[in-house]
């Protein structure tokens, strides 16, 4: 009898610490009026906290997994946050507070559990994350401002990161982001445009873009390179509608470009193992083309004035340019080639300063 009792003693003792182990926690709390709330959660250990506080705000959560938070604020008017996550250890933090801003989150979580967090302050921002059958993504979101969206979707493993600052009005961010990836950007003032792919497989990929003024737009496509880490890029564009457009996809290659005026244009490619550029623009309506390709290449620019253009093409091996311009209308251009099977070596340095002078340097069969 004694050892009968034992064993019913036991086995409640195992229905409780489950049961407690089950447990989800869900909290709601809203005050003033036409507010809506909705909570779905299935599986364990897991808990949502809602809070809203004005008018005609609407927050929905369904979570569906193990060890989930998910934590919404809103204050304000017409204001709407969607959380959908599911697998293990996902957390996500949003907070809004103005009018009809609108955050959606959609994750899964396969091991390593992902993370989101989102704050918008103002008027009608949008913020929408996707990070889907991922592991170790976290991506973190503040806009502050009217009209500003923010765009984000980084798929697999390997532990994606982004982090996206917009302060202002009609700024927008788009970025999509696989395999070993992480980036930063941030931008201020109006109507600025930042577009950002990155391929980070199998050993990483890092970018960095800001801009400060108002309509300067930014293009990104890091692809891998292949057995190699794909590179570093760093863009900083400030004044008013200067246009960079960069694809780099080299492994340990590093790109490094600042524009600073009025209608700077920066288009550029670049491939091959441990390449670099380094360069400025200053001034207004000024120019650069930049292609390098093969391995071990390096360019250095810097132009200050108006109306300045510079073309480059390096093809070879371990070739070197630094091109440097100071005035008007200044011209440069510089092509320095090798062939596939000839590791060949090229140096060449262009210094121009005044008003209309041209140069031009051409090496190599």
């Amino acid at each position: 009898m004694q050892a009968t009792r034992t064993i019913l003693a036991a086995a409640i003792s195992v229905l409780l610490i489950n049961h407690a182990y089950a447990v989800n926690e869900s909290t709601q709390d809203q005050t003033g009026s036409d507010n809506y709330a909705d909570v779905i959660q299935r599986g364990e250990d897991s808990s949502i906290s809602q809070r809203q506080s004005g008018t005609g705000n609407v927050v929905y959560t369904d979570q569906r997994g193990a060890g989930m938070t998910a934590d919404s604020e809103q204050v304000g008017s017409g204001n709407i946050s969607t959380t959908d996550q599911s697998g293990v250890n996902g957390n996500v933090a949003i907070s809004q507070d103005g009018e009809y801003n609108l955050a959606t989150v959609l994750q899964s979580s396969i091991g390593t559990g992902q993370s989101v967090a989102i704050s918008q302050a103002g008027i009608s921002n949008l913020a929408y994350v996707e990070q889907p059958d991922g592991a170790g993504n976290a991506a973190t979101v503040t806009q502050n401002g009217q009209g500003n969206a923010t765009e984000v979707f980084q798929v697999g493993r390997l532990g994606k990161s982004y982090t996206g600052v917009q302060n202002g009005d009609g700024n927008t961010a788009y970025i999509e982001q696989t395999g070993g990836a992480a980036a930063d950007t941030e931008q201020s003032g109006t109507a600025n445009v930042i577009r950002l792919t990155q391929d980070g497989f199998p050993y990483g990929a890092y970018a960095s873009i800001s801009q400060n003024g108002i309509g300067n737009e930014a293009t990104l496509d890091q692809r891998s390179g292949g057995r190699y880490s794909s590179g570093d890029v760093t863009l900083v564009q400030i004044g008013t509608d200067n246009v960079a457009d960069v694809v780099e996809s080299g492994g340990f290659s590093s790109f490094s470009f600042t524009q600073d005026g009025t209608g700077n244009v920066l288009t550029a490619e670049q491939g091959g193992r441990s390449t670099t550029v380094d360069g400025r623009s200053t001034g207004n309506d000024n120019r650069v083309d930049i292609e390098q390709s093969f391995d071990g290449s390096s360019l250095v620019i810097d132009q200050n004035g108006t109306a300045n253009e510079i073309d480059v093409v390096q093809m070879g091996y371990y070739s070197s340019g630094t091109v440097e311009q100071t005035g008007t209308e200044n011209y440069a251009s510089l092509l320095q080639t090798g062939a596939w099977d000839n590791v060949q070596q090229y140096d060449a340095t262009i210094r121009q300063d005044g008003t209309g002078n041209s140069a031009f340097v051409t090496q190599g069969p």
